[in-house]
């Protein structure tokens, strides 16, 4: 072949192929928004992710499932800009993206709602939605446009639909309404893709149906969203597709409209898992009171009464379920019982003994177990081992220790055996409890407390951040140690498991128990509205 004939051919070979390059662009312009190629991300040996591919298209509504420690959290934080990819690209509109940070995903029009809000709570509506881009007086640079950043805020909330004071101050909202918030900022930001990371979690059901509605509005408007979530009911009724990923690899995507709850939990867990575990309300024969709480008060810091005169019992075998909206009461009422804030008024006690305001060590001593609803500040230390952390409170007790030096073969062997039967996945078993995931942390805590086979339980968020398989295991490790004859006093934002354990269920509203119902004649709606402060709409219980 001439010297000609081969450059021909190359200009040529180049032409055709830069014309391709162009088309492929276009046509992923037009069709995904969003895609990752061979996505990966390690953290030393450990992969997190594994050559993720997956396409969102424009306008649809993507969920993303996976059991805990399964990488869903690692992938959305490389297309938020908080995490570097060790390999792979990301591309928005069909063009090839890098991220610094998250100021970078938002200039590419990504932004993301946090499972937990990054809101402050005594600024108003408008002060935090446009928090960092604040709008400035055209006359005075030093001074914020107070007038015309509350006019903005108004017509964005008015376009979105959303229900908002812009003048009202976020610590006096509901979750609901503080969630809004933040998907307003994000919408302020102009952004095309959504990302929400667990948004029901704290949520009524009629906050969650309206939430639904939300984010298919946003849809209709041409908003693309990505929700990750363990609730595979909400999948069901918001999205489009799913994406399953297991062990930091996609394993599965699936149009919502021909899956199933059941299908969508095999491909998560790789077994058929049961949905729904059922209290069977087994008969114990000792049914003796085993906790008494009496009229229980007290103040927070600034003096305002947050828990106000709770009275309630709690027999041997018996699950009693405490239900509200967070920021009712219930979070103090746990830290009285566990030992973290003292009451003003009022008594606790156990089997007749009086227990009020022990630290935590002497109501361990008292055979009391504690799942504490903050994981990492009241459950773990995050600079210790999996093996330290799991005989924390059990320090000095056998076979961990004897004349006060600590057994370390005993101590590995038991933190093994409690690994191998609540499956927490870890990296490095000599590594810090930090290493683990939200929901294998929470794992880890549970196993820990159930092992010391404590009389009484005391589990405050038990599954919160835990994958569906994982629910299944702990719930039916709940009702068992209540079939023991044991009691449980059950705190939970999960209507569904509060509604599925509970023999009986109290209600917290303003720091009150304001009625008790039998789960197996109350509905999820009835409950809801108690929650709320209601029994229908005219009836107002406080």
């Amino acid at each position: 072949m001439k010297k000609d004939d081969v450059l021909k051919y190359w200009e040529r070979f180049i032409l055709i192929n830069c014309t391709l390059g162009t088309v492929k662009g276009m046509i992923l312009t037009m069709t995904n928004i969003l895609q990752t190629t061979n996505l990966t991300k390690k953290f030393g040996q450990f992969v997190a992710n594994d050559n993720i591919n997956i396409s969102v298209e424009k306008g649809e509504i993507r969920a993303i499932v996976g059991e805990n420690g399964a990488g869903k959290s690692t992938l959305m934080n490389m297309l938020y800009g908080q995490l570097e990819p060790t390999s792979g690209e990301i591309f928005i509109k069909g063009k090839p993206v890098k991220f610094n940070s998250p100021t970078d995903a938002i200039n590419m029009g990504i932004g993301m709602v946090h499972q937990h809000f990054k809101l402050v709570p005594s600024f108003r509506v408008y002060e935090n939605i446009l928090l960092g881009t604040e709008i400035i007086n055209n006359k005075l640079s030093f001074i914020v446009d107070q007038l015309k950043e509350k006019e903005v805020c108004k017509r964005l909330i008015e376009r979105y639909g959303f229900q908002l004071d812009v003048n009202e101050r976020v610590e006096n909202l509901s979750v609901g309404q503080q969630q809004k918030i933040e998907i307003l900022k994000m919408l302020y930001r102009d952004v095309d893709i959504l990302i929400l990371d667990e948004p029901t979690s704290v949520l009524t059901p009629q906050e969650i149906d309206e939430l639904i509605q939300q984010l298919k509005d946003l849809k209709a408007q041409g908003k693309t969203i990505i929700i990750i979530t363990h609730k595979l009911k909400e999948v069901l009724k918001v999205s489009d597709t799913v994406t399953v990923i297991q062990k930091g690899k996609v394993t599965g995507n699936v149009n919502t409209k021909e899956t199933n709850e059941s299908e969508l939990a095999q491909l998560m867990v790789g077994r058929n898992v049961m949905l729904t575990v059922k209290n069977e309300y087994k008969e114990v024969e000792d049914s003796r009171k085993l906790l008494e709480v009496s009229d229980l008060t007290t103040n927070d810091m600034n003096g305002k009464k947050v828990v106000d005169r709770v009275s309630f019992h709690i027999n041997r075998g018996e699950i009693y379920g405490i239900a509200g909206i967070e920021g009712n009461g219930q979070s103090e009422l746990v830290k009285i019982l566990t030992g973290m804030m003292t009451c003003t008024e009022g008594t606790v006690k156990l089997e007749g003994e009086g227990i009020t305001n022990l630290w935590s060590d002497q109501l361990r001593r008292k055979s009391i177990g504690i799942i504490p609803e903050d994981r990492y500040a009241e459950g773990l230390c995050s600079d210790m081992t999996l093996s330290e952390n799991s005989i924390a409170g059990k320090i000095y007790d056998p076979p961990f220790s004897k004349f006060w030096v600590l057994n370390k073969q005993n101590i590995h062997e038991h933190c093994k055996n409690l690994i191998e039967q609540f499956k927490i996945v870890f990296a490095h078993f000599e590594g810090n409890v930090s290493q683990l995931s939200g929901g294998n942390a929470q794992k880890l805590i549970i196993s820990r407390e159930l092992s010391s086979n404590p009389d009484f339980l005391i589990a405050s968020q038990p599954t919160r951040g835990v994958d569906i398989g994982a629910i299944e295991s702990i719930h039916r490790e709940l009702i068992e140690f209540r079939n023991k004859g044991k009691g449980i006093l059950l705190i939970s934002s999960e209507l569904t498991e509060i509604m599925n354990l509970s023999d009986r269920i109290g209600v917290m509203y303003k720091g009150k128990i304001v009625g008790e119902i039998d789960p197996r004649q109350a509905s999820e709606t009835e409950l809801g509205m108690m929650m709320t402060g209601t029994t229908s709409k005219d009836e107002v219980l406080i």
